[in-house]
């Protein structure tokens, strides 16, 4: 069986992604908002705003807004981005409430069954596969996860949830094939009269806005596009150059940032079995590339 190729560029893509995915945490623990559904509005609406420019700026890249039409033309690619909106919507809302309830490995543990979930959807839909090799670089992985879940007593309902809803929602976009920036534009322009509505109905409730309002606060909420695009347009280009497989295991870049952000930012106690739960995790990572390099 022959294994995944290795695109150094999508690998770097990816990487990139989860890097900076990693260090979401400590944006979110900065804005001036207890309210989580507030954070995916401003997300959701600058991200929108953000990438409408880069489309118009730059048709040749994308295809110009006329690609929009094309990319919705028929009734699998309209319901698929609603699904894939509807995934990452909820995703984003979880993982803002899981921050700001100081639930941050909680969080971080979910990205890391994520890519456990991604690689069986990858093979149960995708038609993906594996050689013994990448099985056993898999089972080492689990073995980790496992060890996680065994010491904190289960699996924490939000660590399920981001898993599941992220894992569906990588699954779904490669299925498209839509171009990042002309899929992500189309899913937040699905999410903004929900999102304006939302801010909307604040500022007729008497609520204050834009995190309370204020130059930093105001800045906080417009950066939440870049916050959001930048490390999705990376996820995107490296899920459409490798195979989800490999994009997933890079992935472990992610849950491992957020736990050191959680362990030195948060101050979060790091305990003695997340030690053995990321060697094995790392572990099993290394075999996969190592022997993707050693066949390739």
């Amino acid at each position: 069986m022959t294994p995944p190729s290795l695109n150094l560029s999508g690998i770097l893509w990816s990487f990139l992604a989860a890097l900076l995915w990693g260090f979401v945490p400590v944006y979110i623990g900065a804005v001036n908002s207890q309210d989580p559904i507030e954070i995916v509005a401003h997300r959701a609406l600058w991200s929108g705003i953000m990438l409408a420019v880069f489309i118009g700026f730059m048709p040749r890249m994308t295809g110009g807004i006329h690609a929009v039409g094309r990319a919705l033309a028929t009734g699998r690619a309209r319901w698929g981005f609603l699904a894939s909106c509807i995934m990452l919507t909820a995703n984003w809302a979880l993982f803002v409430y899981a921050v700001q309830t100081r639930q941050v490995f909680d969080a971080a543990f979910g990205y890391f069954i994520y890519p456990l979930v991604a690689v069986l959807l990858g093979i149960v839909i995708l038609g993906e596969s594996l050689n013994r090799w990448g099985w056993l670089a898999l089972v080492i992985v689990a073995a980790g996860v496992l060890v996680k879940a065994q010491a904190i007593a289960g699996v924490p309902w939000i660590a399920l949830l981001l898993a599941v809803t992220f894992g569906i929602y990588g699954v779904i976009r490669k299925a498209l094939g839509t171009d990042p920036v002309l899929g992500m534009f189309i899913e937040t322009v699905m999410l903004m009269p929900l999102a304006i509505g939302y801010i909307l109905w604040m500022q007729i409730s008497g609520m204050p806005i834009f995190f309370g309002g204020g130059v930093v606060n105001v800045a906080m909420a417009l950066f939440a596009g870049v916050v959001t695009v930048v490390p999705l347009l990376l996820y995107h280009a490296g899920n459409r150059a490798l195979p989800i497989i490999v994009a997933s295991l890079v992935f472990y870049v992610n849950p491992t940032t957020q736990m050191l952000v959680g362990l030195l930012y948060f101050e979060v106690p790091f305990p003695l079995h997340d030690l053995w739960a990321f060697a094995l995790i790392w572990t099993g990572t290394a075999v996969y590339f190592w022997t993707r390099h050693r066949q390739g």
